[in-house]
């Protein structure tokens, strides 16, 4: 393997399904192919050069695109593109009452071309996330060569796999017909009680307004009861810069929320900085939406009293309880902290090996913290997903382990890129890729 730096290696390891293969780690855990240390089995569900989607919408799997969901009844929800680069979401059905688990059903819930209940024609999809019982919210780009009138993005929502339905599109009014959306969406959360999403709206009758940007919660996935918890031009809170932009968002069931916030160095700080984009991480309760709290800001914010601050170009994890996780750089030092607490930074001593990097995570009902890491152990660099119960940091799956279900040895290990890679019962889903060179959606269960 060649020389890289930490951040080279941290950004080429964790990118999206490609690059970069990890040599193993995992030293006399190399035979483990029943249970694990921590009381885990892991299974291949899904491997690319296979097909997904049932009969009459099936695709040969020629590439993950990364997201993967659990939801608590069992269904596990991904995206991925066959060789002829159409991209579709997919939902398996998980029977775990087994030895083993097992598919009961799937289906293709979304495929490039599908043409939706209102007729438009679907381009692509963005952002797209799924709640506790399988549902998809999802931001879906019109394709214009069907109809000019079908423009832009729109958020749409299936409920009981029974095709996606508009929730707020281009030219739609709301807020009690005062705005209308113009058809740019950035990130997307849904939780069985309502959508959390930010997008971009005008008022209504004023075409040549330039859009803002705000964060729209829709209670029951409704448009017509939403509320806008912040906007563009408001100041972020606790400092005197004014929000330019909203960045990845989760929130929960009882309405704790938690988002990226872009700025503009505005105010005093624009004086002292020049015009530069910062960043921060807010945190709120949607039934307060008056009551938000500024968790971290970038170290050029000029914002004294926090107790820690860094890049937080990551997703922002919101548990059960309303605790917050981010991920901040730092000079090249990464840091996982949970509310105002740093729990782990990189060059600590892990039990597989010195951190040279970490992910983001996923927080379990139980308020276990999941997330990856790339350690140093016998000189070599080392794929590990980690479980933090508020004391320790478990090692589950690393480089060199083998699956319960046999096969070749992992090799790399993607996880965090959902906010919802674990489900209630602590059931996991990432993807690994092995020595052999494939790639596959994996299920982890407790045993």
């Amino acid at each position: 393997m060649k020389h890289l730096d930490r951040r080279e290696f941290i950004k080429l390891s964790s990118a999206a399904l490609g690059g970069i293969i990890l040599t193993g780690c995992a030293g006399g855990s190399s035979n483990r192919t029943t249970q694990f240390p921590n009381g885990y089995r892991f299974y291949r569900v899904k491997s690319n050069g296979e097909n997904v989607g049932g009969s009459g919408r099936a695709l040969q799997v020629n590439l993950f695109y990364g997201s993967a969901f659990i939801s608590s009844n069992g269904i596990i929800s991904f995206d991925a593109m066959d060789g002829n680069k159409r991209r579709g979401i997919f939902q398996l059905g998980m029977d775990f009452s087994g030895d083993k688990p097992r598919v009961e059903w799937e289906r293709a819930a979304l495929l490039t071309g599908d043409r939706l209940a209102d007729q438009r024609v679907v381009s692509t999809y963005k952002s797209f996330d799924i709640d506790g019982n399988g549902n998809i919210a999802a931001i879906i780009d019109a394709d214009l060569r069907y109809s000019e009138n079908h423009y832009g993005s729109g958020l749409y929502m299936t409920f009981d796999q029974q095709g996606f339905q508009p929730v707020l599109t281009a030219g739609q009014a709301f807020n009690g017909g005062d705005l209308q959306s113009s058809g740019i969406f950035g990130d997307v959360s849904v939780t069985n009680t309502g959508i959390l999403a930010s997008a971009n709206h005008l008022p209504v009758g004023e075409q040549q307004s330039s859009p803002k940007n705000s964060l729209i919660y829709m209670p029951n996935a409704s448009v017509d009861s939403s509320a806008i918890l912040t906007s563009a031009g408001a100041i972020v809170v606790g400092t005197d810069h004014q929000i330019s932009s909203f960045g990845l968002i989760d929130h929960n069931e009882s309405g704790d929320y938690c988002a990226g916030v872009f700025s503009t160095n505005s105010g005093l700080a624009a004086s002292q900085n020049g015009a530069e984009q910062i960043n921060f991480n807010i945190a709120g309760n949607i039934n307060a939406p008056r009551d938000m709290q500024l968790m971290t800001a970038s170290p050029g914010a000029g914002v004294n009293g926090l107790a820690v601050s860094g890049e937080a170009g990551y997703g922002t994890r919101v548990g059960p309880n309303g605790e917050i996780y981010a991920l901040l750089d730092n000079d090249d030092q990464m840091a996982l902290i949970q509310g105002n607490t740093t729990i782990l930074s990189s060059g600590q001593k892990t039990a597989n090996g010195k951190l040279l990097g970490i992910t983001t995570g996923s927080v379990g009902a139980d308020g276990t913290y999941y997330y990856s890491g790339i350690t140093e152990k016998n000189g070599k660099p080392c794929s590990t997903l980690f479980a933090f119960n508020g004391q320790d940091h478990s090692p589950i799956i690393a480089s060199g382990d083998v699956l319960s279900d046999g096969g070749a040895p992992v090799e790399h290990i993607l996880f965090g890129t959902t906010t919802k890679h674990v489900d209630d019962e602590n059931r996991l889903v990432l993807f690994c890729f092995f020595a052999d060179g494939s790639t596959s959606l994996v299920v982890g269960t407790p045993s």
